[in-house]
């Protein structure tokens, strides 16, 4: 989601040529038990298992054309492992994402857009339900679908995702569903709540079908516009629910998120 003094730019809509918006993250992911336990078969009982990820992202969004709007993301992640064969650790750039979003036109007061994205993993991501691995590559087409209104005075908006990724290396290809609800009740002030559905269309073997239901929450405040204008800081935490094939997990964000 794109924060801006207009709701009806925020992200799902395209943005205007030449302006974009540049989000950098920091997150800190941490799990201490996956959704099925695994059983050491030297001992034949639950094996431990720790889990912690601190990640850096830049995500960018900037206005090409009317209704084009591309976007880039590149992430350094850095993970630990903590098992009973042993501590894994892996640090680095983890991946570079490129596509753009495109608009195809409104009906029923709802703006429809298809946005296509590509993306490069350059590191191993142990923990990833799919075990991704440096050069592997993924393709998303996504339906997305937005829309803004006003609620007893205070402008809200939701944007749906719908996609479907094709992802190479054998490994099963993913389709997600993930629907954002954002409010602004007052000028600089934008609240966002998120539920990031995904599952996998088939499973590796021995394995289960990969299966996560999460929900989100932040809150986007404006800095003061005139020390550092079209800034803006965001905290926000991330928790998983329910699913299957995967850890069950906590992760804090904080982020600065700038517009131009």
């Amino acid at each position: 989601m794109i924060f801006c003094s207009d709701v009806a730019l925020a992200g799902g809509w395209p943005r205007a040529p030449g302006s974009g918006e540049l989000i950098t993250t920091v997150s800190r992911m941490r799990s201490n038990a996956r959704t099925e336990d695994k059983i050491d078969t030297s001992t034949g009982k639950i094996s431990p298992f720790r889990y912690r990820k601190t990640e850096i992202t830049s995500y960018l969004e900037l206005g090409l054309i009317d209704d084009l709007t591309a976007i880039g993301e590149l992430a350094h992640t850095k993970e630990r492992s903590e098992l009973v064969v042993g501590t894994f650790e892996n640090s680095g750039i983890s991946r570079i994402k490129a596509g753009f979003r495109y608009a195809i036109g409104t009906w029923e007061e709802t703006l429809f857009s298809i946005q296509p994205l590509v993306t490069l993993h350059l590191e191993d991501i142990s923990e990833n339900p799919v075990m991704i691995h440096s050069g592997d590559v993924d393709a998303e087409i996504a339906l997305v679908l937005a829309r803004s209104d006003s609620f007893m005075g205070v402008e809200v908006f939701s944007v749906q995702e719908i996609g479907w990724s094709w992802r190479n290396s054998d490994r099963p290809d993913e389709v997600r569903a993930d629907i954002t609800l954002g409010a602004k009740p007052r000028p600089g002030t934008m609240f966002l709540l998120k539920s990031l559905n995904g599952a996998a269309l088939d499973s590796l073997p021995n394995e289960k079908h990969y299966r996560s239901n999460k929900l989100a929450f932040s809150l986007v405040q404006d800095l003061p516009q005139n020390i550092l204008p079209g800034t803006a800081f965001e905290a926000g935490v991330e928790r998983f629910i329910d699913g299957q094939g995967t850890i069950d997990d906590t992760t804090f964000r904080v982020g600065l998120w700038y517009r131009f």
